[in-house]
């Protein structure tokens, strides 16, 4: 399965432009009522896979404070907003926040590829996803005014098709498809949701066509 996932975001790169790639995505009136009218602000996360002794690969997951000012408790993906004054590119972003919320060491984490940019309903910011392979031994540290837990999801549960769930839900006179993910006693929604989604598409999209 790693080698698949490999394959799968082979020659993947950022976006130069990601506001203008999901410009072309998006329906128009999303595109005219809300990202026409927003300023966006890049950040990335980080899909960090992990290995079990038996080769079983998840993706490491946080479950926010609760006294946060934004997205309390919620669960998302290591990761935060571009900072000119120490990141290099959107990748290093996704490196640097990882780091400082569990303590993922910028260097031990191994490159795979990048998840096209996604917008966050309602906070104004554009999302680079960067995937990353995460050693065996890597014990997390938490940086606990942002981070409550830690936890994994196996990719073998992001890639069946019933795990996933989704309905329509209006947001500033906007229609939206929000995707939600129930693992566990985790509720996994929004953008961290809509990011996985994502990530496990393109896997089970190679996979079809290699069958």
């Amino acid at each position: 399965m790693l080698d698949h996932i490999r394959q799968s975001y082979l020659n993947t790169s950022p976006s130069d432009d990601p506001v203008q790639e999901v410009m072309r995505k998006l329906p128009q009136p999303i595109v005219e009522h809300y990202i026409e009218k927003t300023k966006l602000k890049h950040a990335a996360v980080m899909i960090g896979i992990t290995q079990s002794e038996e080769n079983e690969l998840s993706v490491l997951l946080t479950k926010r404070t609760s006294h946060l000012k934004h997205h309390a408790g919620e669960i998302s993906l290591p990761g935060g907003s571009f900072d000119d004054s120490q990141d290099r590119n959107i990748t290093m972003t996704a490196l640097r926040e990882s780091e400082e919320e569990i303590g993922l060491d910028r260097e031990q984490s191994e490159l795979i590829g990048y998840v096209s940019p996604q917008v966050s309903l309602g906070t104004g910011f554009i999302v680079t996803p960067i995937v990353s392979l995460i050693p065996k031994d890597f014990l997390p540290t938490l940086n606990r005014d942002e981070v409550e837990e830690v936890f994994e999801v196996p990719i073998s549960f992001l890639l069946n098709r019933n795990s996933l769930h989704n309905e329509r839900r209006i947001y500033d006179q906007i229609e939206w498809t929000v995707y939600s993910y129930n693992y566990l006693d985790h509720m996994i929604w929004g953008l961290t949701a809509q990011i996985l989604r994502k990530f496990s598409g393109l896997i089970a999209h190679k996979n079809e066509k290699t069958a």
